[in-house]
Order: structure tokens, then sequence, then C-alpha cells
């Protein structure tokens, strides 16, 4: 959840905020573009939620697809919650697994969530595998020694 507009948050306060300007929203969106791609560069990582609470596509579809095209075919997006109602905007190929809500269409705050999963066994990119070797043999601990007991 990395920082955003927050044009989501409709019980913010004050209520006459003015609407981020282009400018803003580009500087946030090249933020986050930053924080998912290097959230994605852990070679264990194997599922990743990205949410924000922003309305703004620049923020959302728009972030998810640029970095979706920086990675290759090493992530897909993940149906979220197939029940919800409202789903991401169809600004590329299965925006549609990203999900959307927002004041006017489900009744709650606004926010949008795509879920990435590492696809195959696709290694995260510049990481090279690491080599297989066997465990060192652990050390056994010594026998314990009992304490007699004495019987009175």
């Amino acid at each position: 959840d990395p920082s955003c507009s927050g044009s989501g948050m409709v019980n913010r306060l004050p209520r006459e905020e003015a609407a981020p300007s282009a400018q803003r929203l580009q500087a946030l969106a090249g933020f986050q573009r930053k924080v998912l791609s290097h959230a994605l560069s852990f070679p264990a990582l194997q599922r990743l939620v990205y949410s924000t609470c922003s309305l703004h596509q620049e923020e959302n579809e728009d972030v998810v697809h640029a970095v979706l095209q920086e990675q290759g075919s090493a992530f897909r997006l993940v149906n979220a919650f197939p029940a919800w109602p409202c789903r991401g905007l169809a600004a590329f190929p299965s925006a549609e697994c990203c999900l959307r809500a927002s004041p006017a269409d489900t009744l709650t705050q606004g926010f949008f969530v795509a879920v990435l999963e590492r696809h195959g066994d696709t290694a995260a990119p510049g990481v090279l595998p690491a080599a297989e070797e066997e465990p060192e043999p652990q050390p056994q601990p010594a026998p314990r020694k009992r304490k007699k007991q004495r019987v009175k």
C-alpha cells in the first residue's frame, strides 16, 4: 500500500480539498512503480497484493500495467475476489482481474487491489538461481548425565 493521492478517502478533512494536479499524480505513480518493482525483485516472493486508496487510473491500472510490462512474463495478475462486482478499468488485457471500489459504485471508501503472482519457475530479474548445496551435518548434543536420586 504505497503512498497515494488518497482520492478514495471520502471522510478526509477538509472536504474542500482540491484534486491532485496531473504533475502530482505522475510523481506519485512514478514512486508507486519503483516501490512495486522493488517488491517484486525479492527472489522468494510468490504473491504480492498491490493496493491504493486512490480512484485514479494513473495510480492503479497504469502502475500495474507498466510494472507487468517491465517484468516480462515473470508475474501475472490473479483474479482478486472474483465475486466483487467492480473490476479494474479496461486499460490493458487482464485488468479485469483487479478490483475497484468507490463511494458511488459500492458505497465504500475508494480503493484498488491487484494481486500479482510469480508465473512458473521464473526467478526475479537479475537473480541467479542458488546452487544446490547439501546441508552441513549438525553436531549431536552430548548425552546428558543423569543425577542419582537419593532415597531416604
